[in-house]
């Protein structure tokens, strides 16, 4: 058996290596982009006072005026404010300068580094198709994790952390590639599984709340759409009054009239960084239709919260970022360590 799970560790390793490279290598760039953004300029400085809503929304709308769009709003107080505009013919991401309101960046979601980046981790740049293949790697990456734990597992524990050096560069890359695996395993175990839980989010969310016996909640439509909308603070103050507390975290304003505008909020507790809480509101009268705190959210977006959270390294702040940093540039090194020692079998 032990012959067999070699063989498979080998070869089905040598198959994902080049994936399993590229998500760690995008995964390790991405863990600390918002540092990063604010460094090379990409991100807005900070404002002194916070402008209206409504005028944000209308630098958007102005540009997209038949457009479906979210604003999300920073941690940082005052600080610059994204705006996720989704089209026809694909989204468009917008950075605006709070303090002067205007659109300072304009790109298309897989333009610019830290964007390109982000779909090379979550698609490889090959859109649905490619979303299918990292979700599948993640997978891969959890057995080769046990696997490879199974076969390090030692006789004398004495000679776990022994690297052979003497002239011999192979012999000291076998070496290196077992002890940063067997290191790694739990980490990577975890960041595949929850990466794959990612990945098939709507499928995996589904066969949770049947489990339970939750039903999603219904998308809510508006009956009469004849009056002006209110003032988007107009809203934001009814959804602050009927969810009190926390941080305005994302407003979504779709296309079609008939739908609500939902408000986000992050409470106090949640561990989600962008929060899971919500109040959608009728556009024209202010009407509160639904109110959602993250308690009573479903099991499925419960579960969802914490994978999102450690996934991105939220969990344990700096600490747990650079760990998740190490084990990204760990498995680049796993990647090519393997390919290298099948090469010099050859």
């Amino acid at each position: 058996m032990k012959r067999i799970l070699w063989w498979l560790h080998r070869y089905v390793g040598l198959a994902s290596a080049l994936v399993l490279f590229l998500v760690g290598l995008s995964g390790s760039a991405l863990i600390f982009r918002p540092e990063l953004e604010t460094i090379s300029g990409i991100r807005p400085a900070a404002a002194v006072q916070a402008p209206k809503y409504q005028r944000l929304l209308d630098v958007v709308q102005a540009r997209y005026p038949q457009a479906s769009l979210n604003l999300r709003f920073s941690d940082v107080d005052n600080g610059a404010v994204f705006a996720r505009v989704k089209l026809a013919g694909g989204e468009r991401h917008l950075w605006i300068d709070t303090t002067t309101v205007k659109v300072v960046s304009d790109q298309a979601r897989d333009q610019g580094g830290f964007n390109w980046l982000f779909v090379l981790h979550e698609n490889l740049t090959l859109g649905e198709s490619g979303e299918w293949v990292t979700g599948i790697a993640g997978l891969v990456l959890v057995f080769l994790g046990g696997s490879g734990v199974i076969l390090w597992w030692p006789k004398r524990w004495q000679h776990i952390w022994r690297l052979r050096r003497e002239n011999n560069l192979r012999a000291l890359i076998v070496d290196l590639h077992r002890l940063i695996g067997a290191c790694l395993s739990l980490l990577l175990i975890i960041s595949g599984l929850s990466g794959c839980l990612l990945t098939f989010a709507k499928p995996v969310n589904s066969w949770i709340n049947t489990a339970f016996g939750v039903t999603a909640p219904k998308s809510l439509k508006i009956k009469s759409t004849s009056e002006a909308r209110l003032a988007l603070d107009d809203l934001v103050a009814r959804a602050n009054h009927a969810l009190p507390g926390g941080r305005l975290v994302d407003i979504r304003v779709m296309r079609e009239p008939d739908r609500p505008v939902v408000i986000r909020k992050r409470l106090p507790g949640e561990v989600h960084p962008n929060g899971r809480s919500q109040v959608e509101l009728d556009p024209y009268t202010g009407l509160v239709l639904r109110s959602t705190p993250y308690t009573a959210a479903s099991p499925a977006m419960q579960l969802n919260a914490w994978v999102y959270a450690f996934h991105i390294g939220q969990w344990g702040g700096l600490t747990h970022r650079m760990v998740l940093m190490l084990s990204g540039l760990g498995l680049m090194f796993l990647a090519g360590s393997g390919l290298y020692q099948w090469i010099g079998r050859r």
